[in-house]
């Protein structure tokens, strides 16, 4: 029984994850898929939106989550239209947040 006052528990979606993969070297990407959930959330922003030519080559297994890319750091990295060529979920700073929001522990790689 939950006592007055006391927050309820959270459901189990909401134990998921953003993972923010930030760094370029594949150690960043193992060590994120080896502890990503598919009820988790990937998300390339900084350097490592470098990995979408490896996401585009299909080398990321896709039961660890969904992957989404920051759409500031493509166009840093001269990769945006390259990402809207192959179809991978960009998100503007809005969307980040929504995703943030959305997930309540947040992991980052680099």
């Amino acid at each position: 029984m939950q006592k007055p006052g006391q927050p309820k528990p959270a459901p189990l979606e909401a134990l998921s994850c953003l993972h923010l993969v930030a760094g370029a070297g594949s150690d960043a990407v193992a060590q994120c898929l080896s502890q990503a959930d598919p009820a988790d959330d990937i998300m390339f922003v900084d350097a490592g939106v470098l990995h979408l030519p490896r996401l585009v080559a299909g080398s990321f297994d896709d039961s660890a989550g969904s992957l989404h890319f920051s759409a500031a750091d493509l166009q840093a990295h001269g990769l945006f239209d390259a990402a809207r060529r192959s179809n991978v979920d960009i998100l503007d700073d809005a969307g980040f947040c929504k995703l943030l929001a959305a997930h309540r522990h947040c992991l980052t790689w680099t």
